[in-house]
This record gives C-alpha cells, sequence and structure tokens, in this order.
C-alpha cells in the first residue's frame, strides 16, 4: 500500500500535473475576448475517460513530485521487464544451440 509523506500527499500518484485553461460560459465574463480561466489540475484516465481534479495551490509541488516518483517506478519496472524478457530470450536460445 503507498504510504503518505508527512504533509498528507500519496507517494506515488499516476497522471500528469498541468495548467488547463478554459473558457466560461457567460459572454460578458473576461475569458470571453480571450483572458482564459486557469487552473493547476491532475489530469489522469479513468475507465477510458480524462478526469482533472483541481490542485490548490499549496498542493502543486507535493502532487508533481509524487507523479515524477510515480513515472520513476514506472520506468525502473519497465526496464526490469525488458531484462527479463532478454534473459528469457536469450536462455532459450542458449538451449537451441546445445541440441
Amino acid at each position: 500500500m503507498p504510504r503518505n509523506d508527512s504533509a498528507g500527499a500519496p507517494e506515488m500518484i499516476r497522471g500528469s500535473v498541468v495548467v488547463h485553461r478554459r473558457r466560461g460560459g457567460k459572454p460578458n465574463w473576461r475569458c470571453a475576448d480571450g483572458d482564459l480561466h486557469e487552473a493547476t489540475v491532475l489530469s489522469y484516465s479513468e475507465r477510458g475517460r480524462t478526469r482533472f481534479v483541481m490542485l490548490p495551490q499549496a498542493e502543486v509541488a507535493a502532487v508533481a513530485e509524487a507523479v515524477d516518483r510515480y513515472r520513476a517506478a514506472e520506468a525502473e519496472l519497465a526496464a526490469a521487464g525488458e531484462a527479463g524478457r532478454a534473459a528469457l530470450i536469450g536462455r532459450l536460445a542458449a538451449r537451441r544451440g546445445r541440441r
């Protein structure tokens, strides 16, 4: 189970921290003329749909670090999987060569 750091943020989070810019829905709002609303969000996919979680400014750095830790762990796991496959292929090829 993922542990939380002292600030309460999870150790790892799957997703991306992005700045979400969008227009509002009313014609007289400032965003109607191009001054878009901005919010920093955690973007993630769930059951084939992209979801967003708005992040308070105080949480952005901790969440971004947790996302970076997730990506590093994912890359490490992928590298271990590739090494395992290469070892299997090498072992099977060596067996075929002995026959």
